[in-house]
C-alpha cells in the first residue's frame, strides 16, 4: 500500500522514508530487522570469544556484548507493527549502542590489541544500521553512520600506539571504518532508491489517473443513472404497474401515490446527502453492521491516505475470519482545524486479539495520521486519530 506525497523538490527526495512512501512494505521487511539484530548480536559473541586471549577486562567485554543486544532489541522492538513509525528518536537509540559497543569493546582489550582489522565493532555497528534502512530516510541513516564512524575514529587513534603493524595511522581508521561505512552506505541507498522508485511510481500513476478522469466520469454518471434507475424499480413501477392493471384509480391511490413520492424523495436525498464513508458502509454484501455518525459530512474532507488506510481497516473488519467483531461505529467530529475520527468496534472475543488481527491497518494509521490513539476494553476496541481539514 502506497501513499502519494505532495510535489516536492528532487533533492528533498530523501528526506522520506521507506516506511512513509510503503507502510505495508516496512511491515514485510521485518524479517531483516530480526536478521540484522541476530547477526550484529552473532558477530559480536564470535568475535570476542576468537579474541578471548586479547581481553583484558572481562566486565567491559561483557558489557559491549550488553549494547550489541541492547541496540538489537531496540531496533526490533521500535520497528513493530503496532509501534510505528520507527522515528529518529530510535534510530539515534541503535546509533548510541553501537558507539557504546565499540568503546567498551576498545577497553575490553585495552593495552592488549595488536591488530585493528580483527576488531568487530565496525561491522557490527554497519549491520545494525543496514536494519534500519527500511524505515529511516537515507539522509538520517548517512547521519547516523556517520557519528558512529567518528566515535569508531576517535578509539582506533587512542589504541594505534599498540598497533604491531608498521603503517600509517590512517591506514588503521580506513581498516576499522571500511565495514561501517560500506554497509551504512548500502543502508542509505537501499532507502533513498527505494523511496524514489516508490514516488516516480506515484508520480506515474497520478499522471495516468488524470488522463482517465473524462472515461472515469462517464461511468460515474452510469453508476448513478442506474441507482436512480434501481429506486425507481423499486417504488414507482410497481405502483404504476398495479394502476395500469386494474385501469381505474380508487381513493386510496391519492395517498398511494404520495407515499411512493415521499420515499423516492428520501431516498434520492440521503443518496445525496451521504459521504463516500456512508455509502461504502452501506454497499451490499458487508457482513459486520456498521454506524456513521457523520453529521457535517467530514469524511468527504479525507485525502487519498486516509480514505485508502481507513477503508483498508473497515474491509479487515469486515473479514469475520480476521477479528471476531460485530459491529462498527465511526464518528467525525470538527476539532478547530482538524477532524478527529473515533472507530469503535464491538468484539466477541478480546480486544487484544481483535488489536492483534488489524496490526497492520494500525500501522498504516498511526502513519498516515500521526496521532493514533488505541484504547482497550475487554470486548471493545477504540481508535481515536484526526487529520487536517482541506
Amino acid at each position: 500500500m502506497t501513499f502519494p506525497a505532495p510535489p516536492r523538490a528532487l533533492g528533498r527526495a530523501s528526506d522520506r522514508s521507506p516506511q512513509q512512501v510503503d507502510p505495508l512494505g516496512a511491515l514485510a521487511a521485518r524479517p531483516i530487522t530480526f536478521g540484522a539484530a541476530l547477526a550484529a548480536l552473532l558477530v559480536a559473541v564470535v568475535g570476542t570469544l576468537m579474541r578471548a586471549s586479547d581481553v583484558s577486562s572481562p566486565g567491559a567485554a561483557v558489557g559491549a556484548l550488553v549494547a550489541v543486544a541492547a541496540g538489537g532489541v531496540a531496533l526490533v522492538v521500535s520497528a513493530g507493527p503496532l509501534r510505528a513509525p520507527f522515528g529518529p528518536r530510535a534510530l539515534w537509540c541503535v546509533a548510541a549502542t553501537c558507539a557504546v559497543a565499540g568503546v567498551l569493546s576498545a577497553l575490553a582489550t585495552s593495552g592488549s590489541n595488536p591488530f585493528v582489522r580483527d576488531d568487530w565493532a565496525g561491522i557490527v555497528s554497519g549491520v545494525l544500521l543496514l536494519g534500519v534502512a527500511p524505515y529511516r530516510s537515507a539522509r538520517e541513516i548517512l547521519a547516523a553512520g556517520g557519528a558512529v564512524a567518528v566515535v569508531l575514529a576517535l578509539v582506533v587513534l587512542v589504541e594505534a600506539p599498540g598497533f604491531v603493524t608498521p603503517v600509517p595511522t590512517a591506514s588503521y581508521v580506513v581498516v576499522a571504518l571500511t565495514p561501517l561505512l560500506a554497509l551504512t552506505a548500502a543502508s542509505a541507498t537501499f532507502s533513498g532508491v527505494f523511496v524514489a522508485h516508490v514516488e516516480g511510481w506515484v508520480s506515474r500513476a497520478t499522471g495516468f489517473r488524470r488522463a482517465s478522469t473524462d472515461d472515469l466520469r462517464v461511468t460515474l454518471a452510469r453508476s448513478v443513472q442506474q441507482d436512480r434507475v434501481t429506486v425507481l424499480n423499486r417504488e414507482v413501477v410497481p405502483f404504476f404497474a398495479r394502476l395500469v392493471e386494474s385501469g381505474r384509480i380508487v381513493e386510496g391511490d391519492a395517498d398511494e401515490a404520495r407515499r411512493v413520492a415521499d420515499a423516492l424523495r428520501a431516498s434520492l436525498v440521503a443518496d445525496a446527502d451521504a459521504t463516500w464513508l456512508a455509502r461504502r458502509l452501506a454497499a451490499p454484501g458487508r457482513r459486520v453492521p456498521a454506524e456513521v455518525v457523520d453529521p457535517d459530512r467530514l469524511a468527504d474532507l479525507l485525502g487519498p491516505g486516509h480514505r485508502t488506510a481507513l477503508w483498508a481497516l473497515v474491509a479487515t473488519v469486515d473479514d469475520v475470519e480476521a477479528a471476531d467483531v460485530h459491529s462498527l461505529r465511526v464518528v467525525l467530529e470538527a476539532e478547530e482545524a482538524r477532524v478527529g475520527i473515533t472507530i469503535e468496534l464491538a468484539s466477541g472475543a478480546s480486544a487484544v486479539a481483535a488489536r492483534r488481527s488489524l496490526a497492520p491497518c494500525l500501522t498504516v494509521l498511526r502513519l498516515v495520521s500521526g496521532d493514533l490513539r488505541v484504547d482497550r476494553a475487554p470486548s471493545l476496541l477504540t481508535l481515536r486519530f484526526s487529520y487536517d481539514q482541506h
